[in-house]
Parts: C-alpha cells; sequence; structure tokens
C-alpha cells in the first residue's frame, strides 16, 4: 500500500511538473496581451476633465488609474462579480464544480462560474461562449494572475467592462453618465452602474432608469444583509434618485486640447494647468465681447493667460466661438502668426535702459529720418519734436523705437527675443530689418505673453508650462504650491522696473475711452498694439499675479478701419483683468536696490551743466546709464551787432560779446526748417575766418550709402539731393564724382541726373565739414 501510494504520488508530481511545464511553454508562445486602445483625454489643474477623444477603435474607453478605484468601489464590485476575487488563483474550482452540477441537472448552461480575472481574459480577447473557449479563457486568467497583481487585474476590468452602446470602463461611463469622475461617484451610483454589463440592452441609463432603481436596490439590500456597507450608507444610497442620463463627450478648450494631444503623443491623461472656473470665465467674456465687436465686422479674438509665479497657462481661448466655421472659428489664434504692432517696443526700450543709452527722462527727437534708405512715420503721420522716453513708449511713438534699434543693432534684438522664446522671428531672421520694431514680422500670442511675462517677474524669462509636471500634480493633490520656475535674465531688475513703471502709466493715448474713470482701470502696466493695415489688435497686460494676452482681428487677414489696440483689445484686457483679479495690489510695484535717483535737465534729460535751470528727478542705473554732461546751450562769441559769431582762431582782441545759445543738432534745425518753426540759429561766421572747423559733417538724407537705384527713363528721371546740417550751417556746396554740381541753403532740395552706374556724393557745410557716400544705379 505504502507503496502504491509513492508510486502514485510520484506520477502526481510528474503530472503537477509537466502541467507546470507546458503552462510555461505555452505562456511564452502565447503571451497575454493586455494592450488595449484607450481614449485620451486633457484634464484642468483640478482634475476635470476639459476634452475627450474617443479611441482609435470607436469606443469610449478612458483609462482608471489605481488612485480613482475608491475603496466603496472596490467592495461593491467585488463583492458582486467575485466574491473570491482576493482568495483564488483566477479560477475559481468550487464555482466551476457547482457550474458543472447545475448545467448537467438542467441540461443547460446556467451558470458560466467566471471570476473578475476570467472576465478580463474574456473582455481582453473575446470568443463564443463555448466549453474550448471556456478552458481557454481559463489559462488567460491564469496567465494574468501569474503576471499582474489582484489590483491591475482589478484595474483591467474596470477600464473593459462594458456599460453599453460604445461606453468600456467605469471611468468612461461615470463621465457620460454621471458627469463625473470614478473616485467622485456615490454608492447609489456605483452600484446602478455595476448592475449594467450584465444587461446592457435591457438597462439602458436614461431610458430604463426605473428598471434600473429597481434591480440597484435589490443589490444594496444584499450589501446591508452581507454588512458591507454601513446601514446609515446604504439608506443614504437607497433614497438617492437616478438622474442618469447619457452626455456628450467633454469637449471644451477644443484649440488647446488639440495642441495638448499633437504635443503629447501617446499620453493618454494630459493632466494640465488651464483653471476650469478662470477658463469658463475668461471664454464667456471673450465670446460676449466679440458678439458686440461682429457689428463692425470683426468677428475673432484670443486670449490667453499665465500664472506669473509658476509660468502656468491657466486659460487658452484659442477663438471666441469654435463653431463658427464661416469666420474660421477652428483656427487657434494663440498660435496663429500675426504682425505685432508695437508690442515688441517695451523689450527694446529696457535693452536699451540695460545698454545705458537712455533712462525715462532722455530727451528724443521725434522727426523724420531715413536709416539706409528706412523712411518710418508715427502711427498718426505726425512729429512731435523732442520727446522724453517714457513720452516715446507711453504715446508708442516709432521714430525713437527705430532710433534705439539701430543703435542696438538688429542682429542683437533678434537674438535677445530669440532668449525670450519668441522663436516665429529667429527663423526668419535673415529676412527682417529695422521694421521689426514697428510689426514687420510675424510672431504668435503665446511668445508675446510669455515676454511680457518676464516683465512681470523682474526680467527674468522662463517657458509657459502648459501640463503639470509630476511634482506639480502631487502639490496640487495636496493643496501645496508648486515652486517657482528659474529662467533667463532678459532684462536687469533696475531697467525692469524703469520700463514697468512707465507702462502703469495712465496719462496715455491708448487708454480706451470707456475707462475714462480711474476705478475701472485694472492696476496693471500694459502696452498695445496694431498692426499696418489694421488687422490686428493686441493688448498685452501684467501686474504681480497674472498676465494676460489678447489680440483681436479676422483669422481671413481682412482688415478693419474701427480695430486698433488701443480702442478696441484693450477694454476686453481690463475686462479679464477686473474679472479675474480685481482686487490685485495696488503697491505691486517695488524698486530694486541698485536703482538710483538723480536730477537732470529736463530739455535733455542729461546730468544737469551750470546753465541747466530746469531739472526733473529721473532713475538711473548706476555705473551703467549715461553721465553725459547737457549740452542744450553753447557758449559763443559774436559781434556787437550779433550779425556774425566768432572761433578762437579769429576771434578779436575786444569788440565782441558772449551768449549762451541754443544748440540744435541737424535733425532738429531740418524739422524746425520744415515745419516753419521759429528756433534760434547762429549768426553766420565771420566770412574772413578760414578756419576748417571740428564737428558734426552735415548728412546726407536723400541717398543711402551703398544702395542700388533703378533708373527707369534715363535722362528724365533724376535723383534728389538733401542733408541735415547744424543750426550754424547757411550753405551746403554738393560734388557729384568730385564735381562741384550745386550751392543750396542747408535745407533746401535738389535734383540731378545719374550718368555713370557708380556715383560718388560729396555735401560740405560752410565749416569745411564734409560728407561722402557712393551709389550704385542700374538703368532698366
Amino acid at each position: 500500500m505504502k507503496r502504491f501510494l509513492r508510486k502514485a504520488g510520484k506520477w502526481v508530481l510528474i503530472c503537477l511538473g509537466s502541467m507546470v511545464l507546458l503552462f510555461v511553454l505555452l505562456d511564452r508562445l502565447t503571451p497575454i496581451n493586455t494592450n488595449v486602445p484607450f481614449a485620451t483625454i486633457v484634464e484642468a489643474k483640478d482634475g476635470a476633465v476639459l476634452h475627450a477623444y474617443i479611441a482609435r477603435d470607436q469606443q469610449w474607453r478612458i483609462k482608471t488609474r489605481l488612485d480613482e478605484i475608491t475603496p466603496e468601489l472596490r467592495k461593491a464590485i467585488v463583492y458582486k462579480e467575485d466574491k473570491h476575487f482576493y482568495s483564488h488563483p483566477g479560477i475559481n474550482p468550487l464555482a466551476i464544480g457547482r457550474a458543472i452540477i447545475n448545467n448537467i441537472f438542467h441540461l443547460k448552461r446556467t451558470s458560466g462560474a467566471s471570476t473578475i480575472t476570467m472576465q478580463v481574459a474574456r473582455l481582453l480577447d473575446p470568443k463564443p461562449r463555448t466549453y474550448v473557449n471556456k478552458g481557454v479563457e481559463m489559462f488567460r486568467a491564469t496567465q494574468l494572475e501569474v503576471h499582474y497583481s489582484k489590483e491591475e487585474i482589478l484595474q483591467l476590468y474596470l477600464n473593459l467592462v462594458p456599460y453599453g452602446s460604445n461606453i468600456q470602463g467605469v471611468k468612461a461611463a461615470a463621465l457620460l453618465y454621471f458627469n463625473k469622475m470614478p473616485d467622485q461617484l456615490s454608492l447609489a451610483e456605483i452600484t446602478a452602474l455595476s448592475i449594467i454589463p450584465n444587461r446592457p440592452n435591457s438597462m439602458v441609463m436614461g431610458k430604463d432608469n426605473a428598471r434600473i432603481v429597481k434591480e440597484r436596490n435589490k443589490w444594496l439590500g444584499r450589501f446591508l444583509a452581507e454588512n458591507v456597507f454601513p446601514k446609515s450608507v446604504i439608506n443614504d444610497a437607497l433614497n438617492e434618485p437616478l438622474k442618469a442620463y447619457r452626455h456628450s463627450a467633454p469637449n471644451g478648450v477644443p484649440q488647446f486640447a488639440q495642441r495638448m494631444k499633437s504635443g503629447y503623443p501617446g499620453r493618454l491623461e494630459i493632466h494640465t494647468a488651464l483653471d476650469a472656473k478662470l477658463q469658463q470665465k475668461a471664454e464667456t467674456i471673450v465670446s460676449n465681447y466679440v458678439n458686440q465687436l461682429k457689428l463692425h465686422n470683426i468677428n475673432n479674438a484670443a486670449v490667453l493667460v499665465v500664472d506669473n509665479k509658476t509660468h502656468e497657462v491657466v486659460c487658452y481661448v484659442g477663438s471666441s466661438d469654435f463653431s463658427d466655421r464661416f469666420h474660421y472659428g477652428q483656427v487657434d489664434g494663440v498660435r496663429a502668426l500675426r504682425s505685432p504692432g508695437s508690442t515688441l517696443k517695451p523689450l527694446l526700450y529696457g535693452l536699451s535702459f540695460d545698454r545705458g543709452f537712455i533712462t525715462p527722462k532722455t530727451v528724443m527727437a521725434d522727426v523724420p529720418i531715413n536709416i539706409k534708405g528706412y523712411t518710418p512715420e508715427n502711427y498718426d503721420r505726425l512729429f512731435r519734436g523732442n520727446v522724453t522716453v517714457e513720452f516715446a513708449l507711453s504715446n508708442s511713438l516709432n521714430i525713437p523705437a527705430v532710433k534705439l534699434l539701430d543703435k542696438e543693432g538688429v542682429d542683437s534684438f533678434e537674438s535677445k527675443l530669440s532668449d525670450a522664446g519668441v522663436t516665429s522671428i529667429w527663423q526668419k531672421r535673415d529676412k527682417l530689418g529695422l521694421s521689426i520694431i514697428l510689426g514687420g514680422c510675424g510672431v504668435r500670442l503665446d511668445e508675446l505673453t510669455a515676454l511680457y511675462t518676464s516683465f512681470a517677474n523682474d526680467g527674468r524669462y522662463s517657458p509657459l508650462q502648459f501640463v503639470l509636471s509630476d511634482s506639480a500634480v502631487a502639490a496640487v493633490k495636496n493643496m501645496t504650491a508648486a515652486s517657482q520656475i528659474k529662467g533667463t535674465q532678459i532684462l536687469s531688475p533696475s531697467a525692469n522696473y524703469m520700463l514697468t513703471r512707465i507702462l502703469c502709466e495712465l496719462h496715455r493715448p491708448d487708454l480706451p475711452n470707456a475707462f475714462d474713470e480711474a476705478q475701472g482701470i485694472p492696476r496693471i502696466a500694459w502696452k498695445t498694439g496694431t498692426s499696418y493695415g489694421r488687422k490686428d489688435a493686441w493688448s498685452i497686460g501684467y501686474n504681480k499675479r497674472y498676465t494676460i494676452g489678447v489680440w483681436l482681428g479676422n483669422f481671413s487677414g481682412i482688415g478693419v478701419p474701427e480695430l486698433s489696440g488701443a480702442s478696441t483689445a484693450t477694454p476686453l484686457l481690463f475686462q479679464l483683468f477686473n474679472a479675474i483679479d480685481y482686487n490685485a495690489a495696488n503697491d505691486w510695484l517695488e524698486p530694486p536696490a541698485d536703482l538710483s535717483f538723480r536730477l537732470v535737465c529736463s530739455e535733455t534729460g542729461k546730468a544737469p551743466n551750470e546753465f541747466c535751470h530746469s531739472q526733473v528727478m529721473d532713475y538711473y542705473i548706476p555705473g551703467v546709464s549715461g553721465n553725459e554732461k547737457c549740452d542744450h546751450l553753447k557758449e559763443v562769441w559774436l559781434s556787437a551787432d550779433e550779425k556774425y559769431c566768432y572761433c578762437t582762431s579769429c576771434l578779436p582782441p575786444n569788440g565782441y560779446k558772449t551768449k549762451l545759445l541754443a544748440n540744435t543738432p541737424a535733425e532738429m534745425a531740418a524739422y524746425y526748417d520744415a515745419g516753419h518753426i521759429a528756433y534760434t540759429k547762429l549768426p553766420p561766421h565771420n566770412p574772413a575766418c578760414t578756419r576748417m572747423f571740428q564737428g558734426a559733417p552735415p548728412q546726407i538724407t536723400s541717398l543711402t550709402n551703398g544702395m542700388t537705384y533703378l533708373i527707369a527713363d534715363k535722362g528724365q528721371q533724376k535723383l534728389q539731393l538733401s542733408c541735415n546740417a547744424g543750426s550754424d550751417v547757411q550753405k551746403v556746396y554738393w560734388y557729384v564724382n568730385d564735381h562741384f554740381y550745386a550751392e543750396t541753403k542747408a535745407g533746401d532740395k535738389i535734383f540731378f541726373n545719374a550718368a555713370t552706374p557708380v556715383i560718388k556724393i560729396s555735401c560740405t557745410d560752410d565749416k569745411g565739414r564734409n560728407t561722402n557716400i557712393q551709389i550704385k544705379v542700374r538703368f532698366i
């Protein structure tokens, strides 16, 4: 007997070993595939689903995370579907035996004895229900138990279980039937969902709710009888009405959602920084505002709101009406390449502060200029003569900005823009010139807003954050603040402070007429921009907490006479700030420690001279800002009748007088002369003097050195000669190819015929100072 038992035991071990080896072999040869296509969802910062994309097999199957499986959901599903889930190896032998006896006794299949693990195996690889396929199902269930934990298997089940129509998984069902996430479901809702998979055709949410409630309450009674849940919880569930019905899938923030989906391919859950409440508020404001503007044929808008501390994008409005196909509402205005108008000027002024070129009270000449053939004009085609830097920026004057860019250098400015994330310009840098500062380029709203975010952070630029990092997600869940992102310093804190103070100024022409009362104006710094042809209106503002970028116009590119940054875009910017951050602090600007004050002459903005009687306080950066002495007056020696002036070479021993007279630059003298504006001119120099004078020579303004000019009608088409000369110059002398051509007054214009392909032009003033240029002519 013992020998027989030993032999039987040996055969049992051999059989078991063979079965294990066979299982391992089959497991290697036919591994189970748990990869199923899931829908992509875009979530707000609080986890709310903003937009959902259907899976590629056209099923609403949204992956449920382990942390979304609440204890109530786990208990309800396990009790209803498989009470012994945590104790069996994927197959419940007792349930199988009971099912076999019942099926034989009733001569038909009355019970399948499927565990949760076996159901997962069937859902992963659906097959007709036969005994052979049941065996395959049990083998697959064993594979699942070997390779996955119980929690992972339960997660697979909750991701695959059908809920009628093309809805699979508890997360998709919770979202589409209850507009909730799985961890927000009540016990009544969990139980109602748990009974749908067994009868998806006869238990349809929204259609058969009364029958579902009846079945739900039956199961709640069983939960009570088995003490699965507390009696009070079950009583609440029994009394809870069922208001479920099939909702549309979330389809908010469509342009933003598409950007996230294409930017993060393969990611199923894209947890963004968008604030759902602020987003809804911004969308409503933008939609209502544009509906009013449609009477003026202004049909599109885009808005971006950024948290200055974290650089997170909290609101993203790609267009005012995504469904407006007639006006191309599907275009993403945040990423559309548009002319920025004057919105790049603040960075240039900030760089000029840092270079020491200017301070806020520096005086610049807003007069006609010609820089290498480029002759810009102001927006209103007027010139204002001498203006301060702060006035030039507040009034968005073009001439001072072009002068500063010429001094800074286009290449240097483009490089700094690239450092600040404006890559659209960098990609076309070889084709851009001085007009870049007036909007002669293309930028995007997200790039401009990110640039202005650096102004709100002491001149430090950091890229925009659209998606929360894992640490940021954890911080949100734990209700703690995410750490501030380090960035690139593009402006010094001192230059940035001076810039921001100017942009906070309220006495400026781009203050909307509707906001003539202080209480309606948010406490912000802002800059407007209007593109050539009035095709784009911009207004971008910031305070300590937020930066908001606004664009208005038409995606079709049609210009509108009523469109401007001041009158069209800024009112929307103000509305958004008042709605989002109405109680912002008024004292958010604090000067940095290395910024100082000094007295400067109000005439030039330079350090005062002994003759500077009108002085004002000005900010400056010690060791950086220029410290030249004021020269708006100069001492001259005049004859007794003041008809002539003398120099040291011809100054007589007596019979002269000394006076302080205005030292008018050549470009200002030309501006005064052209506008017939009276100004103090120096009398002619002593005609008997033969001295050659030092100083600035005449500046030829009509032709540009090195340029090629096309002549269509040789002999008839002429080229102009004109120059700017100092106020002490009465006459200038013109030479063409080293041959004397004409004598004119300093401000006169004359013309000449071009006869050779290469022409040398010379201009000499009556002080002997000379300027030479060379041009080329091509006859066509």
